[in-house]
């Protein structure tokens, strides 16, 4: 992850983002309906059509940052596949995914993403 004043902005860099996360992830559980409609509305586009995007775009800067010699693009591409692997689960529907009745599946997908992801950028960056 770099020297100690990298690690530092890499982390406070994550932060940020896993707060702006946790706002966005209440107001979708708070009223799913509204965020929709807010997305279509807003973007102008099918609500699909985001998740795809933002797909598309952590995967390009995980990509990108598995060329720098820093770490922090990675976790950033890494967090935007997993946002929009939870946001195709939330549109897809949130229980398909109740595998065996086991309702931490859903919870875990994005996870297991996010954390494969960044264990394949630091051995590639190794």
């Amino acid at each position: 992850m770099g020297g100690r004043k990298s690690k530092m902005g890499t982390y406070f860099i994550m932060l940020g983002v896993l707060i702006v996360g946790a706002l966005v992830a209440n107001l979708v559980f708070s009223n799913p309906t509204v965020a929709k409609e807010g997305v279509q509305g807003f973007f102008g586009m099918p609500s699909w059509a985001l998740a795809v995007v933002t797909f598309v775009i952590g995967a390009v800067i995980f990509w990108f940052g598995l060329k720098l010699e820093t770490d922090w693009p990675e976790a950033i591409g890494a967090f935007l596949v997993a946002a929009s692997v939870c946001a195709a689960e939330l549109l897809i529907g949130w229980n398909h995914f109740n595998v065996g009745g086991l309702f931490v599946v859903p919870y875990l997908l994005p996870i297991a993403m996010f954390v494969a992801l960044l264990m394949y950028g630091m051995k590639k960056s190794a």
